[in-house]
């Protein structure tokens, strides 16, 4: 099988035309289609070939595959042949993604299943729900074939705790050796965990993300700039002004200035 990927505009998220279930095969053994300016998805169950603008790929149960607008497809079954379809529109702009042409869903199979499936229900009545359901779908078969990448690492829970607490109560004056207690962990160990998924101590995960939250906010909204340093976790102005400088290398204002004018 020939190894093609595309390249995906999956910055913002796509337009689903069409989705659900579909049988192949009962009376017809070769299907051709050609969807112009719509891409296709399908979670396969079962075997059979198909090419697109002269490229032939295996199906297998279990796998995927991604066409791009305007191509030829030709689908050879071998009997009654059960999949889960999409056709939708991506909208330009953004660095493109690789996607593999057919992939092995592997063990993220099912789940990418029951998406599409609810995908596929919401449509009539939710079609933007259903949209981003699908753009969660092309992300998770996006880059290195699912079935090829490593064993995902469960999270610590103590981590996860920790971060939870963090995300919630940024703006709120935060104590890491209660943050540690209440996650049942010593911080030495707390410190340890967040290096090791981080990169950095606790300390630093959290300054970079008021800072993080905070130029967010300089260029979404038009709070003032000591609103929002209050709102990081920042109240004091002048040290405020200080960690943005020494982030960005401008004051909050012209941060703001900046990216408006950009």
């Amino acid at each position: 099988m020939d190894t093609v990927t595309w390249q995906m505009p999956l910055k913002n998220p796509p337009q689903l035309v069409q989705a659900g279930r579909a049988v192949h095969g009962r009376k017809r053994a070769v299907e051709e289609y050609q969807l112009p300016e719509l891409w296709c998805l399908h979670l396969y169950g079962y075997e059979g070939i198909f090419t697109v603008d002269g490229r032939e790929f295996v199906i297998r149960p279990g796998w995927a595959s991604v066409t791009p607008p305007n191509a030829r497809i030709v689908y050879r079954f071998r009997g009654e042949s059960r999949h889960i379809f999409a056709h939708f529109r991506l909208p330009t702009g953004g660095d493109p993604v690789t996607m593999p042409a057919m992939q092995n869903a592997g063990e993220a199979f099912d789940p990418l299943t029951r998406a599409m499936e609810e995908a596929a229900g919401w449509l009539p009545s939710q079609p933007r729900r259903a949209s981003v359901r699908l753009w969660d779908v092309l992300w998770q078969l996006a880059g290195q074939p699912m079935a090829e990448r490593a064993p995902h690492k469960r999270q610590h829970p103590a981590l996860s705790q920790a971060v939870r607490e963090i995300e919630l109560r940024l703006s709120q004056v935060l104590e890491i050796p209660a943050i540690a207690r209440r996650a049942e962990i010593s911080h030495n160990h707390l410190t340890r965990l967040f290096r090791a998924q981080f990169g950095v101590t606790i300390e630093g995960y959290i300054r970079r993300r008021r800072v993080e939250r905070a130029l967010h906010l300089l260029v979404h909204t038009t709070l003032a700039v000591k609103t929002i340093a209050g709102e990081v976790g920042l109240p004091d102005l002048h040290f405020f002004n200080k960690t943005i400088r020494a982030t960005v290398g401008v004051s909050p204002r012209a941060y703001r200035e900046r990216r408006g004018e950009g």
